[in-house]
């Protein structure tokens, strides 16, 4: 798939709704249509947050900056992208209960989620070079007033 072009945000794969299947059709954004100001609101569980962490990827990826305010916290998870897909990258991350319920071990649970990350990446055409190619086009720092937790 080819959706590494300057300008254009990829922001994943037609779906028809009808046979409940993706299609190979290529949904892309052009940046010139963006401006210099944006708000998401919408119910919850709506995909706003999925919609902004994609377009903020893909915003970084081309090297336009962008100033997130962000109340719950939830567009902190962009600095959670690790280009190994290592087991290792996620057991700080998982939540020990969740393997626990699962009867596997931290580490067992964390090589599954890097699986799990690994073929749903891969089901959208991505890989850990596209996140390298993320980590390495941006610098992500986290403001935290009145709290030790970031900066």
């Amino acid at each position: 798939m080819d959706f590494e072009r300057l300008g254009a945000f990829y922001m994943g794969k037609e779906y028809d709704l009808t046979e409940r299947r993706l299609l190979d059709r290529l949904v892309m954004y052009d940046s010139r249509d963006l401006t210099t100001h944006a708000v998401c609101i919408g119910m919850t569980r709506s995909g706003k947050t999925g919609l902004c962490i994609s377009l903020l990827e893909e915003a970084a990826i081309d090297g336009i900056p962008a100033i997130i305010i962000d109340p719950k916290g939830d567009i902190a998870n962009l600095l959670l992208c690790f280009p190994d897909l290592a087991a290792a990258d996620f057991l700080p991350w998982i939540n020990p209960d969740d393997a626990r319920r699962k009867g596997l071990s931290p580490d067992a649970f964390a090589a599954e989620q890097a699986a799990a990350w690994r073929a749903g990446l891969a089901s959208w055409g991505q890989d850990g070079a596209r996140i390298r190619m993320l980590r390495d086009a941006a610098d992500i720092t986290i403001y935290t007033p009145g709290s030790d937790a970031g900066i």
